[in-house]
């Protein structure tokens, strides 16, 4: 059975969106919606977003967690050197490991896009061989001859078959 602290988290990352709105109308600075504005986040705000929710623990990581391993926040980690409190003020800088874990998984992020590329590509060849009609078959045999002599033909089947007759 999962712990309470387990179910909390899973919870956070399924509310996730909509408590990032939340979050960015509390602290902007700290949860810009500009992709340029990305900061990344000192290490005691979960415990400063919880005392100021009233969230649990768990529920804040949870939050956080989709907050944080969005490729643009990992960015962030590799590309600035200093990491911000809620308010925006400058916090401690990033570490080496930090910068190594973003670069992780910014690899993982474009394994796995490349990865349902090719298998999108796969799907499109599978349905144009499906589509592909086959080929049509091969056109009767007309009887050999030009219109004139076909008649020629009828006709003389027809005087045969009447001078029989008689």
């Amino acid at each position: 059975m999962a712990s309470e602290n387990q179910v909390e988290h899973n919870r956070g990352k399924k509310d996730s969106r909509q408590q990032l709105a939340a979050l960015r109308e509390k602290w902007p600075l700290a949860f810009p919606i500009n992709e340029q504005d990305v900061r990344p986040l000192a290490s005691n705000v979960a415990r400063e977003i919880t005392a100021a929710m009233g969230w649990s623990h768990g529920y804040t990581l949870g939050v956080l967690s989709s907050w944080k391993l969005a490729s643009v926040y990992c960015q962030a980690v590799l590309g600035r050197e200093h990491r911000i409190a809620l308010d925006g003020s400058l916090a401690e800088p990033v570490e080496p490991d930090a910068k190594a874990l973003a670069a992780k998984r910014l690899d993982s992020l474009a394994a796995r896009k490349a990865a349902k590329e090719v298998k999108q590509t796969a799907k499109v060849v599978a349905a144009d061989v499906v589509k592909k009609a086959p080929a049509p078959p091969p056109p009767m045999q007309s009887p050999r001859g030009t219109p004139e002599e076909l008649r020629a033909r009828v006709r003389a089947s027809l005087l045969r078959r009447s001078a029989s007759r008689t």
